[in-house]
């Protein structure tokens, strides 16, 4: 695997799998360097913080590529992120008795219900939902076995029902009615 490409690049696709594993990856990395970092060093955790962020956005950017959605929209996730981390700073800092007027009380309260819609949308959109199958604007699949050489493999018909939840009751998926 290019390593290099994976954490640095913006060009391509990256499958759900790799996403979340870049993603779990950095969260322990900065869940480490906060705990471990002197608060004396504040020049190393603006580089930390800027590497983190190059590498959160290139990937996200990448992930955005396979479901065929411009990684303009990373711009969208990375605003969304740093809204929640003010919203919640300020809402912290209620509750210890900084005191606003009530027109900021009601923006608030606005944004308390917008926000955890905006980040459901998020986390659904970058883990959840499959990428484009076969070849977009973006590159071809990252699931496909183009680098073998060998037909890339139709992915299965999406219903109500995983195949993996299927194939874990124990029943055959055609006898679930799908197409292999």
């Amino acid at each position: 695997m290019d390593y290099a490409w994976l954490l640095l690049s913006f060009r391509g696709r990256l499958n759900r799998a790799r996403y979340l594993v870049v993603q779990l990856a950095l969260l322990t990395a900065w869940l480490v360097l906060w705990l471990k970092l002197s608060p004396q060093s504040e020049a190393l955790h603006w580089v930390v913080a800027l590497t983190m962020f190059w590498l959160n956005t290139a990937t996200t950017a990448k992930r955005l590529h396979d479901r065929n959605r411009s990684g303009w929209w990373a711009v969208a996730v990375l605003f969304v992120n740093l809204l929640s981390y003010a919203y919640y700073s300020l809402f912290i800092g209620l509750y210890f008795g900084v005191d606003i007027s009530i027109g900021k009380e009601l923006l608030l309260v606005m944004l308390a219900v917008a926000l955890p819609v905006l980040q459901t949308w998020v986390v659904i959109e970058l883990f959840f939902l499959m990428g484009s199958d076969g070849r977009n604007r973006f590159g071809p699949d990252p699931l496909s076995q183009v680098t073998t050489g060998a037909p890339a493999p139709s992915r299965p018909i999406q219903d109500n029902v995983p195949a993996f939840l299927v194939r874990n009751a124990g029943l055959p998926l055609a006898a679930h009615g799908r197409r292999s």
